[in-house]
């Protein structure tokens, strides 16, 4: 068992991060949570505690609250938080996510930002800038982000819909801030899955330039639907008879959903298999290989997440939206 890691986990109060949290807590290694709010904070102990008592989980568990990943201005605070403790990672694990599929106008940031763009890429873009010199360089080391099949317009999932196109960034600053052209919600989501890849491989590029040990992985982990709404929660409130009759067909009719538990799992086994040690990058797919069966596999992106030029464009584009707000602190 490997022992005395420091893992920095975002998105881990409910769905999908929070069971990779009880899987991580059994490990006896300490885990830092980010938590947007005191009301979260409370309901993620509450259920922490069905599963650990509190002098157990006191002992490992450590919370940054009150730390709101749509607004740039909280993210500092993550950094003020380990170099207040002088605590070194050796696990980043990008998780947070939100979508709002059936809503016809923009959710934004704080700074005005398209909400899906703020929390799913640009926050994550900014936290890693930020904390990189906080990582240790070594073989075992990796930042992981949780992105989505969806990124590529040939998957199951990501076909079904307006797809995913960043059109070579032509006007992409105004899609995500001020003028929000041609907003569609599920096109948001898709090309914010889309970023996560492109933003992981020009960080796995510009890291192995610098001979980092470091590892990057994106993952998707398959059609998850929540029982308690969570990842889905903007959606049900858009469409709630749509919601459950799509959570219902897909779970119980067709199996095609992967359960919150397992891919919570898949995510925390991620965190330690060792076979991602000093990798520079991979893409895992969750696959669906039959009925309410899947397989972690390694696997394709779509062939405008491999753009390289892309994704270089894409970096200094998201630079310089956190630089417009004064948010400027870029060392990798």
């Amino acid at each position: 068992m490997i022992k005395n890691k420091k893992i920095l986990i975002t998105g881990g109060n409910s769905g999908i991060g929070l069971f990779a949290i009880v899987n991580l807590l059994k490990t006896k290694n300490n885990l830092y949570v980010v938590i947007k709010s005191e009301l979260r904070r409370n309901e993620f102990l509450k259920t922490i505690e069905k599963y650990f008592d509190k002098n157990y989980h006191s002992k490992y568990l450590n919370i940054i609250e009150n730390c709101d990943l749509s607004n740039l201005e909280n993210i500092k605070k993550i950094k003020d938080y380990f170099i207040s403790k002088k605590i070194f990672l050796d696990v980043v694990v990008l998780n947070a996510g939100l979508q709002y599929t059936g809503s016809f106008y923009p959710k934004v940031s704080k700074q005005g930002v398209e909400l899906t763009f703020a929390v799913n890429h640009l926050a994550h873009f900014y936290l890693v800038n930020i904390l990189k010199d906080l990582v240790r360089d070594k073989e075992e080391s990796r930042i992981i982000i949780t992105s989505s099949d969806v990124h590529d317009p040939n998957s199951s999932g990501g076909n079904i819909g307006k797809k995913a196109g960043l059109n070579n960034l032509v006007d992409f600053k105004k899609k995500v801030t001020g003028q929000f052209l041609n907003f569609n919600a599920d096109e948001s989501y898709k090309n914010s899955k889309l970023c996560n890849i492109l933003f992981a491989k020009e960080l796995a590029k510009k890291l192995k330039l610098s001979s980092s040990k470091i590892s990057v992985i994106t993952w998707a982990p398959g059609l998850v639907i929540p029982n308690d709404a969570g990842f889905f929660r903007y959606s049900k409130r858009f469409n709630l008879f749509g919601y459950l009759i799509f959570s219902k067909v897909a779970k119980n009719i067709l199996g095609i959903s992967e359960s919150i538990e397992n891919a919570g799992k898949i995510l925390s086994e991620i965190v330690f298999d060792s076979k991602f040690n000093n990798i520079d990058y991979v893409h895992l797919s969750n696959k669906l290989i039959s009925f309410k069966k899947h397989k972690l596999v390694e696997s394709k992106v779509s062939d405008e997440a491999n753009n390289s030029e892309l994704a270089a464009k894409l970096w200094i584009l998201s630079e310089d939206i956190c630089r417009s707000f004064g948010f400027a602190t870029f060392n990798i």
